[in-house]
């Protein structure tokens, strides 16, 4: 289902796993581009068929098992041939197979994989789109926003604040997430839309105020504690 529209840019929420991940597919005319391929590939290629669009590239915001996949089974669609990722991630994206295991006793593929390239940079830019690197929740770790600053794809950066959650997760890099609390997020207007890993569709002002986690890393870590 579209979830949020800008323009001539339409952005579409599917929920296909367990774990509720969300999975985005942004949309130009006929053109697609698949953000998070969280898993059921047969259920993503069913949606693109069904509104007529065309697949240029599939990109992750972090190399999770449960955001990655659907990748493998993507690429044996012969509609792309990579899921890319910042080059931060592409060990992480070797150890979600062992995760996915582990946490959801499933097996899951592994993908070819490579660094966020040139003509996919390029082809966001043309959107008006823009990937910048966080870390934080994963070495890699990005967010995808728009350059007038209207929306923000945050990956697992930002869960829905009403979601049930654990405060902090021992892998993540808490000085970083300060750095994006800190300095990145004032950089967005309390209106922006957040698009999160995990839950509904959210603006920076809601979860500044009832986000829980956020304000656990701002109130803490903030006092260096």
């Amino acid at each position: 289902m579209i979830i949020y529209q800008a323009g001539a840019l339409n952005i579409h929420r599917l929920l296909l796993n367990e774990l509720k991940t969300n999975c985005y597919i942004l949309q130009q005319g006929d053109q697609a581009i698949l953000v998070d391929p969280t898993d059921q590939p047969e259920q993503i290629l069913a949606y693109l068929h069904e509104h007529k669009l065309k697949l240029r590239f599939m990109l992750s915001t972090h190399a999770h098992f449960d955001h990655i996949s659907a990748a493998a089974g993507m690429i044996d669609s012969g509609l792309v041939d990579t899921l890319y990722l910042h080059e931060l991630d592409l060990d992480e994206a070797k150890r979600a197979q062992s995760y996915s295991l582990m946490l959801l006793k499933r097996k899951m593929r592994p993908a070819k994989t490579a660094a966020f390239s040139e003509a996919l940079i390029a082809l966001l830019l043309d959107w008006g789109l823009i990937i910048q690197h966080v870390g934080a929740h994963t070495k890699g770790s990005c967010i995808l926003h728009s350059l007038n600053r209207d929306f923000i794809i945050t990956g697992d950066l930002a869960l829905h604040h009403k979601l049930k959650i654990t405060l902090f997760d021992s892998r993540e890099n808490k000085a970083e997430f300060l750095h994006f609390l800190q300095s990145i997020i004032p950089q967005f207007r309390p209106d922006t839309v957040i698009l999160p890993g995990h839950g509904d569709r959210s603006t920076v002002e809601a979860e500044l105020a009832h986000n829980k986690k956020w304000a656990h890393i701002l109130q803490r870590q903030g006092h260096g504690s």
